[in-house]
């Protein structure tokens, strides 16, 4: 009877299931709200819902009888504040959680974009494409504006400029400054920025554009993050050379120096918040490489050579809940320098790279938050059937790109059978560069090492969906293991306790879910009737254990909230305490898997940019949840120098795999020669040039000094002069930009608009010559 007993206790329940229908397919979900639980969607149809109990029941939304919504966004700075806009370019704004709204009067226009300011919730920048602009008729008076609010929109907006390329607010000491880039001639009707032009500067005002000042004439685009401001300067308008300028402060900006000599047609800014910046750059005819930059993001060393680049993205990941550590996939050896010729025209185009406006949040990340539905079969399968001619492998870095190597693959599948793997053979990921048929790769800052992922093992990337399993990594991608097979969408909550995902390339009943951070699954029926799942969405601060899963059945959308609080679970324990007995939570340590020989614990030293940080989290098999909103504890500690602290200096790189560093050109061409080397010559006969450089941001005290290289004097002393790369820079798609067109636009408005196209972009950020519209 006692063992009857306990076996009755053990059985865990399932989630509570509440199912609401809307009248089409679901566009977004929004959580608004001091505590998010506030929740609006709009659909394919137009319609605002709002919900007032996280999900559990909506209600229908009027703005204004006849006004369809096409979009709604959230202000940074206040999670109660929110605009709509309309599928004809009404706008409307809220400043209580979507109860109630005031509409904005805008000025005509067939397409407008909206920005939120970073910390004061009721100002914002409005850009608006003037109504003339879809008009055929040369001369008319077609502008760009950009205007301003300090209010929501509730008085009239104030015009800050015309001819207008690109805009954004500032950053730290500068946060009200607009910065943007603008035609100097507006006696004409705007021209459309298709290539890189001369006429364009890049200016900013402190005033809402009573006065503006020029920082950098010529400047076309620009890339703004915490640390770093970055432009992109027309060189040569004939061969469309661009080169890379950049500034700390906002306002002193220099020169980048890149070690290349090829061409830069694009950029792709991948990463800006370890107080570096980590780049792509497209040298052309589908070859592109990732540079690493100093502490002033100036100076920058080759860090990844055949970086993929596809359709706008570069395919390179940050683990948002991780220092230093990034994922990317390269075309193989067997693969040439870059992108197959035939794929070039459809499948390359860094010229159409996007723009988002936060270096903290990885393009995997937004692409799986915000991930709409695929393709209709019948392009898939077309373009499934053109891939296998692709060959790319994934590559990962515990060094802020100072060293790769390929990824560990699981040792069983998720059936528990034994993984037949050759001495070539090694785990390959999807990023967000193809995603008609995959899932990117994964991470989010709350759920602290857990990275989840669909692919394959083999000596390459597979793009048949048939060959692709989904693959989960609780130690940073250190190791992984596979829990499904088959490609599903996949979701983290109360700092990555619940994990749930669901099938996406077929219909399904049923959801999955693990509780102990994938080691079991366990499934639970949504519905009693198949649907197209699109997304599963936890409130953006990812604590809770309440998900919405949402998709289709038909041609009406479905949400189906799932609650895991009703498993009756109690709060974790201890959390000052980690790793003794009487607490639910553990200290951990991320590792590249190399034991530092300096360390009196080899097994755990776990020591990443010279320094042992120890995550306070969950321990995997504790039955709590997690009811802190805040953060865990993080403890770090300085670790002697290693090899892994140091990246290659300008004119040296590693192969993959690889840890020492050798010249690519002898001798080194960038190798400063004055007097100190000059006094060198003159006793040695030779004198000595750094291989190695500090990561920047690596912690490490003693240890490991790095070697020099001897170098043969020169007869005559001479210094290298720094060869400055050619860059192309892009459009931007801010996170907090509304990017919309009015359905009853003329088709030549659309098109003059869309032809637009040099780029600087964050990965989310591009520079190259495509203007935001």
């Amino acid at each position: 009877m006692a063992k009857l007993a306990f076996l009755i206790l053990s059985v865990v329940a399932d989630p509570s299931i509440k199912k609401s229908t809307f009248d089409s397919e679901i566009v977004d979900i929004l959580w608004l709200g001091v505590d998010r639980e506030i929740v609006i969607l709009n659909t394919g149809h137009g319609t605002l819902y709002r919900s007032a109990d996280r999900g559990q029941s909506f209600a229908e939304k009027s703005l204004r009888a006849g006004v369809k919504v096409a979009r709604a966004i959230m202000s940074p700075a206040d999670s109660t504040i929110a605009v709509a806009v309309g599928t004809r370019l009404e706008v409307f704004a809220s400043s209580d959680s979507g109860n109630s709204w005031h509409e904005v009067t805008t000025p005509e226009a067939i397409r407008i974009s909206f920005m939120f300011h970073p910390t004061r919730p009721e100002w914002a920048l409005l850009s608006a494409w003037t109504a003339d602009c879809r008009l055929k008729v040369p001369g008319s008076p077609c502008t760009h504006q950009l205007l301003a609010t300090k209010d929501l929109g509730r008085t009239r907006l104030k015009m800050v400029s015309r001819h207008v390329v690109q805009f954004s607010w500032g950053r730290g000491h500068h946060s009200d400054r607009i910065y943007f880039t603008h035609f100097r001639d507006k006696s004409n009707s705007q021209p459309m920025l298709s290539k890189w032009m001369e006429g364009v500067d890049f200016v900013s005002t402190d005033d809402m554009g009573k006065s503006t000042a020029v920082h950098v004439e010529k400047g076309n685009k620009f890339v703004i993050s915490e640390q770093f401001v970055l432009i992109a300067k027309l060189e040569d308008a004939g061969k469309q050379n661009v080169r890379l300028m950049v500034s700390k402060d906002g306002t002193v900006f220099r020169q980048a120096i890149i070690p290349t000599q090829l061409a830069e047609k694009s950029y792709t800014i991948l990463d800006a918040s370890e107080g570096l910046v980590v780049m792509h750059v497209n040298h052309g005819e589908g070859l592109g490489n990732v540079y690493v930059s100093d502490e002033s993001g100036t100076r920058y060393v080759l860090s990844l050579q055949h970086n993929v680049g596809v359709n706008g993205h570069a395919a390179f990941e940050k683990i948002s809940n991780l220092k230093g550590i990034y994922f990317a996939n390269v075309w193989s050896e067997d693969a040439g320098a870059g992108l197959p010729a035939h794929f070039a025209a459809s499948w390359l185009d860094h010229g159409d790279y996007q723009l988002g406006d936060d270096s903290t949040q990885s393009q995997s990340e937004q692409s799986i938050r915000y991930l709409k539905a695929r393709p209709s079969p019948t392009l898939s399968q077309r373009r499934l059937a053109e891939r296998p001619a692709l060959s790319v492998q994934s590559v990962i870095s515990f060094n802020v790109g100072g060293a790769w190597s390929k990824l560990k693959p699981p040792s069983k599948d998720s059936v528990g059978n034994p993984i037949s793997c050759s001495k070539n053979c090694s785990l390959h990921l999807h990023d967000a560069t193809f995603q008609d048929h995959f899932v990117p790769f994964y991470s989010y800052d709350k759920a602290v090492g857990i990275i989840m992922a669909a692919g394959n093992v083999g000596s390459h990337l597979s793009y048949n969906a048939e060959d692709s399993n989904t693959y989960l990594s609780r130690d940073g991608g250190l190791t992984w293991s596979e829990v499904r097979k088959g490609v599903y969408i996949y979701e983290f909550g109360n700092h990555g306790a619940v994990l749930v995902m669901a099938a996406v390339n077929s219909p399904t009943d049923s959801a999955i879910y693990s509780l102990d951070e994938g080691k079991t699954w366990q499934s639970v029926k949504l519905d009693t009737v198949l649907l197209n799942v699109t997304n599963i969405l936890i409130e953006p601060t990812a604590v809770s254990t309440e998900f919405l899963a949402f998709g289709s059945i038909g041609g009406a959308g479905v949400v189906y909230r799932l609650d895991f609080d009703v498993l009756g679970w109690q709060s974790c324990k201890k959390p000052s305490e980690p790793s003794t007995a009487n607490s639910d939570y553990e200290s951990w340590a991320p590792s590249d898997g190399t034991a530092n020989r300096d360390c009196q614990n080899l097994v755990s030293c776990g020591c990443l940019l010279g320094q042992q940080v120890r995550y306070v989290r969950r321990k995997q098999m504790s039955k709590c949840f997690n009811r802190l909103k805040e953060r865990l504890p993080v403890i770090s500690e300085v670790c002697p120098c290693t090899e892994e602290d140091f990246e290659c200096e300008m004119d040296f790189e590693r192969a993959l795999n690889q840890r020492t560093c050798v010249a690519n050109e002898m001798p080194p061409p960038r190798a400063d020669f004055g007097p100190m080397q000059e006094h060198e010559c003159s006793q040695l006969g030779y004198f000595k040039v750094d291989m190695y450089r500090r990561v920047p941001g690596d912690r490490c005290i003693g240890g490991w000094v790095p070697p020099q290289l001897d170098v043969q004097c020169p007869t005559r002393p001479t210094r290298q002069s720094h060869v400055i790369g050619k860059v192309a820079v892009a459009a931007i798609l801010l996170a907090a930009v509304i990017y919309l067109e009015g359905q009853d636009d003329v088709k030549s408005g659309r098109t003059a608009c869309r032809a637009e196209r040099p780029t600087l972009t964050f990965q989310s950020h591009q520079l190259s010559g495509a203007q935001q519209n």
